[in-house]
């Protein structure tokens, strides 16, 4: 009798275990989403879409959409790749191989700065490197010890790996990551998904249209590499990855990735990011929402963009990965999503999608655009149809007021994103081709209309 109470007390325990951890997400909910994601795939004019929802066992809800025909297609899912170089430091970390106090010359001797750079001030973005600094030209900047977001710190945590471990990084990643979750389709090597079928093409935006096209691959003086932001991912495989963490560092074969106490480390040992609700911590952002706390990271390359979340008090995880880029049409509607997929998660409807504004801000955007192509071609048929007179003695003098525009126009343009944003032209190239391309013509057509001035003036004297 005694033993069959006690057999009765265990199961009891089993059961109310299990029911703490079970998902909390119905058949309505799952209706929401089907519906919701139909609708901004329209609404956004989305190319291409992958999404799921899975908790510690299994996905329990998936779709894709447009170009993307299923979830085993890969994506470069950008810097949703810095929670898998974060998760091989912290595992090399246990193993004692890796100190995350070190400064990283321990490591790297080639790397030595002023200042200390602690491995793990390259995991909080607190080393104090420039946003849009290099492996080849990084330097401490004032935001020393204050997080600032920086992908050289992950590529230098990648270089840390392979100093370690003995392995490229390509190699770590899949031998103790990827084959112990299962992710056989994953790359943590870009340059293996050059010409790949199973590689889903991105898209770029060039005035409200998207056009299919190769990620530019990352090579040695790239922004950012495959530590920081180039790992090549599958929905359904990374679905694995997501439950590893919310089953405590366990893979489905039963493989210990970490330890649970590592990724509460992870998640919640963190800096502040600018203000007191959200956080930045090896990997991972946090945040806490209406008492709920939420674990998350995006990403994106030139052509894709993605996020993740996990809800841990609710055992779920979410993710969307996209094939294109459109930093500010649908990346901006897009941010929407997230907000709105809590909203369902937590029982309550999505705001309302508007159908319209991808339209009006492209309208917009290319109205500004035309604008600056417009003024850019007067300057230019303004020096063709100038005055011809002779400036006479003195003339180089009253011609440069006339000149000015022709100088000021364009040094305006084309240093008006590092001016106005921070964010330096090359940049532009990549993420905001049709800006990019404007500010080109505007420049060039400027330009030229100087040249022709002063080519008068001199014709003249």
């Amino acid at each position: 009798m005694k033993k069959n109470f006690i057999l009765l007390f265990l199961i009891s325990l089993i059961t109310f275990g299990f029911a703490d951890c079970a998902p909390q997400i119905s058949d309505r909910q799952i209706e929401g989403f089907e519906n919701y994601l139909s609708e901004i795939a329209q609404a956004y004019h989305i190319p291409g879409m992958a999404f799921f929802i899975t908790d510690s066992e299994k996905t329990i809800f998936s779709k894709t959409f447009g170009q993307c025909r299923s979830m085993d297609q890969n994506f470069f899912v950008g810097s949703i790749s810095k929670s898998y170089t974060a998760l091989s430091v912290m595992r090399l970390v246990e193993m004692g191989l890796i100190n995350l106090d070190d400064d990283i010359s321990v490591y790297l001797p080639e790397y030595s700065f002023p200042k200390k750079v602690s491995v793990l001030s390259l995991l909080n973005h607190t080393s104090g490197f420039d946003t849009h600094a290099k492996l080849c030209d990084a330097k401490i900047t004032d935001s020393y010890g204050k997080y600032e977001y920086a992908n050289v710190n992950y590529d230098l945590l990648g270089k840390i790996i392979e100093k370690v471990s003995g392995k490229s990084f390509a190699e770590y990643v899949q031998e103790n990551i990827f084959t112990p979750i299962g992710m056989s389709k994953s790359q943590a090597s870009a340059e293996k998904m050059k010409g790949a079928k199973n590689l889903l093409l991105g898209n770029r935006n060039f005035f409200g249209f998207f056009v299919t096209g190769d990620a530019d691959y990352p090579d040695e003086k790239s922004w950012f590499h495959e530590p920081a932001g180039f790992m090549s991912l599958t929905p359904s495989e990374h679905a694995k990855y997501l439950r590893m963490y919310l089953n405590g560092g366990i893979t489905e074969q039963g493989n210990r990735i970490v330890k649970k106490e590592t990724i509460d480390s992870m998640w919640y040992e963190n800096v502040p990011i600018g203000s007191d609700n959200a956080f930045y911590g090896r990997g991972w952002n946090y945040m806490e929402h209406d008492g709920m706390k939420i674990v998350f990271h995006g990403g994106q390359v030139e052509n894709y963009i993605s996020y993740m979340f996990i809800l841990p008090e609710k055992n779920l995880a979410v993710c969307f990965m996209l094939n294109g880029n459109d930093e500010f049409g649908m990346n901006k509607l897009m941010d929407n999503a997230f907000w709105d997929s809590l909203s369902i998660l937590k029982g309550g409807e999505p705001k309302k999608v508007g159908h319209s504004k991808y339209v009006l801000i492209h309208t917009a955007l290319d109205l500004a655009y035309l604008l600056v192509i417009m003024f850019s071609v007067f300057l230019l048929i303004k020096a063709f149809r100038g005055n011809r007179k002779n400036y006479g003695k003195g003339g180089v003098k009253k011609i440069i007021p006339a000149l000015l525009g022709y100088m000021v126009w364009p040094l305006l343009i084309l240093f008006c994103t590092q001016i106005f944003f921070g964010t330096p032209l090359w940049v532009v190239k990549s993420y905001v081709p049709d800006l990019y391309l404007t500010i080109l013509a505007g420049s060039v057509l400027s330009i030229f209309g100087g040249v022709v001035k002063i080519a008068k003036v001199i014709g003249k004297k």
